[in-house]
């Protein structure tokens, strides 16, 4: 009996449709969402010298341009290192890439931004950019294919593998703002988040050969065959939720189940904001290596938060029920996985993917 291979991105688009098809309190509003799709084609018609950003356009991520390592003689090793380097940044970044409010002060908000921890983060990275220590090599096997990163490296999956949560704490928070009486800068759930790097570099070492580009390989220049890479090596990247479990109120089904189910509802955020990184940081404009460059780039989806569905809600696009847009507008904080989270997700699932095709039209 053929089996067929599990698509996270077809799962994710497919789940998503068949849930808003049934919702009672999410729609989308066709006529507004033409005219706002109009409205974007418009803006890119008019613009004859419309660029696309550039990755770090903004500053806040580490590229290895201050990489250094005056004992590599070979070009290409240099670029490989260079490129192992970054594709764990990444990785670390996505892994930890959630959840940035809750304060432990009961009088003070959190301040903390998804740019203060990707700057923290680059931070980190860089600080062995510039030595000559030689703790690091190409792998033996095939230098042309993949390497490990340098012991060195604060993001080596040698060094994520033994972190520890008083560790990453000691070297983020310093290059955080500095805190004020109704304003702190922290990093929230430090536990979860060590736990999180831990499992990256424990299934780096265990399944790729200690290797970010090795595992990247594997994809054979697919998007979606990467996001699959991810969620099958990595616990903390498979986003789903299972519908059974509103009703039954019962745990949701493990993952080998919840690839096949009809109840589940995928949506992988942040797997897909790690290979569209690895791809905008290192294959988009890289003359130097093919292995980040995916052809089927235009399979991802939208990456399902909070901010994306403001958006569409403002414009009109999105459509409420009268009880959850109560909750929306009074700042009620809903249930994580909960109906009322998991249909405005979805819906911004459905609505963007309608968008993109009203755009290309």
């Amino acid at each position: 009996m053929m089996t067929t291979t599990f698509s996270p991105t077809s799962s994710v688009r497919t789940s998503c449709r068949d849930l808003i098809r049934q919702s009672g309190s999410v729609s989308i509003n066709i006529p507004a969402l033409v005219k706002f799709s109009n409205e974007i084609a418009e803006s890119i018609h008019s613009n004859q010298s419309l660029q696309v950003a550039e990755w770090d356009a903004d500053g806040w991520h580490y590229t290895g341009k201050t990489y250094q390592r005056r004992q590599y003689q070979d070009d290409d090793l240099y670029e490989l290192m260079r490129m192992e380097r970054v594709a764990l940044y990444i990785l670390s970044m996505d892994a930890i890439n959630f959840c940035f409010w809750p304060s432990s002060s009961s009088s003070a908000k959190n301040g903390l931004e998804y740019e203060h921890l990707a700057i923290a983060l680059r931070k980190v990275a860089e600080i062995d950019d510039i030595s000559d220590d030689r703790q690091g090599h190409a792998d033996s096997g095939d230098s042309s294919t993949y390497v490990r990163a340098e012991s060195s490296y604060a993001l080596s999956p040698s060094n994520l593998t033994t972190l520890t949560a008083t560790k990453l704490q000691s070297l983020l928070q310093p290059h955080f703002p500095s805190s004020s009486e109704s304003i702190v800068y922290e990093l929230p759930e430090i536990d979860v988040r060590c736990r999180l790097l831990n499992e990256l570099g424990t299934g780096l070492r265990d399944h790729h050969n200690g290797s970010a580009l090795n595992m990247i390989s594997k994809s054979n220049q697919s998007a979606d065959a990467l996001v699959r890479i991810i969620l099958e090596t990595f616990s903390g990247f498979r986003d789903y939720v299972d519908r059974d479990s509103w009703t039954n109120k019962c745990d949701a089904c493990d993952w080998d189940a919840a690839k096949s189910s009809t109840s589940v509802i995928h949506f992988y955020k942040r797997a897909q904001i790690a290979v569209a990184d690895i791809w905008a940081a290192l294959g988009r404009c890289s003359t130097s290596s093919q292995r980040c460059h995916f052809i089927d780039m235009k399979l991802i989806t939208t990456f399902p938060d909070y901010r994306v569905p403001q958006i569409l809600r403002q414009v009109g696009a999105l459509q409420y029920a009268p009880e959850l847009a109560a909750k929306v507008d009074n700042q009620e904080e809903l249930d994580e996985g909960g109906v009322d989270e998991v249909e405005i997700r979805a819906g911004t699932v459905v609505a963007v993917e309608e968008m993109v095709e009203l755009v290309k039209k």
